[in-house]
């Protein structure tokens, strides 16, 4: 199975558009950081990943304080300000795996690292190419 490292606002937006279990339906295994669970604050947003991370279907990496070193000092050619940009950039990077991400810098950032990234849309047209979703679903 591939893995793939994910951002918050794909889980947002696959929240917003009632696909998140088709998701977690593709073929990969769906892994993040901590840092980003710990931003999804809205209880019913935050019952649902907790939900898959129960069921094992989201593997969340949480980082040592030699990691959290590591990850502050990441050379990076854009301003990434937040850590949790680069803490999913770092993992996608330390696992050699896509990243799947909605921010600009972020993505220009990890293609020019030399990983595969996508966004939102991929993942829509992944489960519907897949036939999880219809057309009509979305």
């Amino acid at each position: 199975m591939k893995l793939i490292v994910t951002d918050t606002n794909v889980f947002f937006d696959m929240m917003s558009i009632e696909v998140l279990p088709d998701f977690f339906g593709l073929d990969y295994e769906i892994c993040t950081k901590d840092f980003v669970v710990n931003e999804i604050v809205r209880v019913d947003q935050a019952e649902q990943i907790q939900n898959f991370i129960r069921s094992k279907q989201l593997t969340v990496y949480k980082l040592s304080s030699d990691e959290i070193e590591e990850v502050v000092n990441l050379k990076t050619k854009r301003n990434l300000r937040r850590i949790i940009d680069k803490s999913v950039l770092w993992k996608a990077l330390q696992l050699k795996c896509r990243l799947v991400t909605g921010d600009k810098n972020l993505r220009s950032e990890a293609e020019e690292q030399g990983l595969e990234v996508n966004g939102s849309l991929w993942v829509i047209r992944t489960l519907v190419e897949t036939n999880i979703i219809s057309t009509q679903t979305t």
